[in-house]
């Protein structure tokens, strides 16, 4: 590794910065990138949507807003989008996602890279974020959660990128302008980037480098993604700050005691929980990465925030590629007799929980743990089942008919899969459905998809039927009942109605 000693940021200790960053080794990350990115691509017509890419588009199409009470409205808008230019193509649909995580394994070296690593470890950084299991079989969907680690990442990358040129006298603030932008489209996407933000800030001006926040082009790059989201801001004041609900949800969901090793699990068995740690390690310690200590306290407070607020382990997979990276650089000069064989073994998990298995053999097997297969089929069976019992109503209970989803995820289903086929709207008292509206004044017919008894709400009930499906999914056994005659108007019944 090229250094070269420097006085640092704050005329504090003398630190020593990579000067110039070593050649980037492209045809080996490129390669893995390319890979992981072909990979994704050929498995995206795998099965179906998954539950949030149906409530996304569902979003996007039918109920397209400024926010919404759990995510915010790029992904619905870009769900929608693809859906309207390739309909029905669950490959033009998943192309963004698979990209987004190929160019992730890039960025996660080029962070390597600028910390001073060899080519031996911006290759190993790129290795690890590709043998994510979160990291990975997210990337086999589109949702705001697949997006967030290449942004996270990317903003830290530029931010790593301007301290390294400004400690050799260079300065680049469209750098720091950079940073502003994907922090924009980051707060667009979810709001866990603002809990980065305040940590990156408040990490570098205690423990530096604290020239940075004496930049304009920072405070500009910090006021771009405020100006973005006052829309958004908006809507959550009109409609009460649902994002607080939807995180005391996400709280009682959720055992603090084992977001930490969850979170090390989704890093990769083996290889991605090792370099975790050890890459948090470096950062707090290594003399080779001092001028870039704040980035430990960065991960540390990130921590800390979601253990004491509550948060889910995923979370934490925006700061993988920087902790990757961290390590790598950490062991770029030992023996790697030991890296090779144990990203071997890291890649079986991830390359299991993917979609590669044929949905005959699932369904003669289901005790094999699949997600994919949980939460990506039974839709069609779904669909088909209650369209049947919508169309057994007589014509003018058709016309007085809605049907109501007990969860979010039989809502997007019904929504996107039943309104071709002839279903009336959707509608779902549960989390972000619930703001789309209650059912009309008129609609004294209901039929019901869940598993929640209503009976206590309605008059007269009747029981239709229940999914079935050939494989152990979300949708099987979920029940069709319906409901007429409700005890109360729907402006008073639907508040009632309301789950998280």
């Amino acid at each position: 590794m090229h250094t070269s000693a420097t006085t640092g940021f704050d005329g504090a200790a003398t630190v020593r910065l990579p000067r110039p960053a070593p050649p980037f080794a492209r045809t080996p990350v490129l390669v893995l990138g390319a890979l992981v990115t072909a990979l994704l691509v050929v498995l995206a017509p795998r099965y179906d949507l998954v539950t949030d890419e149906l409530y996304f588009l569902a979003a996007g199409k039918f109920h397209l807003d400024w926010g919404y009470m759990d995510q915010q409205p790029l992904v619905p808008f870009l769900a929608a989008f693809l859906d309207t230019a390739f309909p029905g193509s669950l490959l033009a649909f998943r192309l963004p996602a698979a990209l987004a995580t190929g160019l992730g394994v890039v960025v996660a070296a080029l962070v390597a890279r600028e910390f001073g690593g060899n080519g031996k470890a911006q290759v190993l950084a790129a290795a690890a974020y590709a043998l994510s299991p979160w990291l990975l079989v997210n990337g086999h969907w589109l949702t705001a959660s697949t997006m967030e680690p290449l942004q996270w990442t990317a903003m830290i990358w530029l931010l790593v990128r301007w301290i390294r040129l400004h400690g050799h006298g260079i300065r680049r603030d469209r750098l720091l302008l950079g940073i502003g932008l994907i922090a924009a489209l980051a707060v667009q996407t979810k709001f866990q980037v603002v809990v980065l933000c305040a940590a990156l800030l408040l990490s570098t001006a205690i423990t530096g480098p604290r020239a940075v926040l004496a930049r304009p082009a920072l405070w500009v790059a910090v006021a771009i993604p405020v100006v973005t989201a006052v829309p958004t801001l908006w809507w959550q004041a009109a409609n009460g700050w649902p994002a607080l609900e939807m995180g005391t949800a996400v709280n009682e969901e959720n055992d603090r005691l084992l977001l930490v090793p969850t979170a090390l699990f989704y890093s990769g068995i083996v290889v991605g929980a090792v370099l975790c740690c050890y890459g948090l390690a470096v950062l707090l310690r290594s003399p080779a990465l001092h001028a870039y200590r704040f980035l430990g306290w960065t991960t540390l407070a990130v921590l800390v925030f979601f253990l004491v607020t509550g948060g889910r382990p995923n979370y934490l997979a925006g700061l993988f590629g920087v902790l990757f990276a961290a390590a790598s650089v950490g062991l770029q000069h030992r023996s790697g007799k030991l890296l090779w064989p144990a990203c071997a073994i890291s890649a079986v998990l991830p390359l299991a929980m993917l979609p590669v298995y044929p949905l005959d053999v699932l369904a003669r097997h289901p005790e094999i743990p699949n997600y994919p297969r949980l939460y990506e089929t039974g839709w069609p069976e779904l669909t088909d089942a209650v369209t049947r019992a919508y169309r057994a109503l007589p014509p003018e209970q058709q016309r007085r008919a809605v049907v109501v989803a007990e969860t979010y995820y039989l809502a997007g289903a019904l929504d996107v899969r039943g309104r071709p086929a002839g279903l009336p709207r959707v509608y779902s008292p549960h989390r972000g459905y619930w703001f789309f509206g209650a059912p009309p004044a008129d609609a004294d017919v209901v039929l019901y998809v869940g598993k929640r008894s209503l009976s206590d709400h309605f008059r007269r009930s009747q029981r239709l039927g229940k999914v079935e499906s050939g494989l152990v999914n979300m949708a099987r056994g979920n029940e069709i009942t319906l409901y007429q005659a409700p005890a109360q108007p729907w402006p008073e019944l639907w508040p009632r109605l309301r789950t998280l």
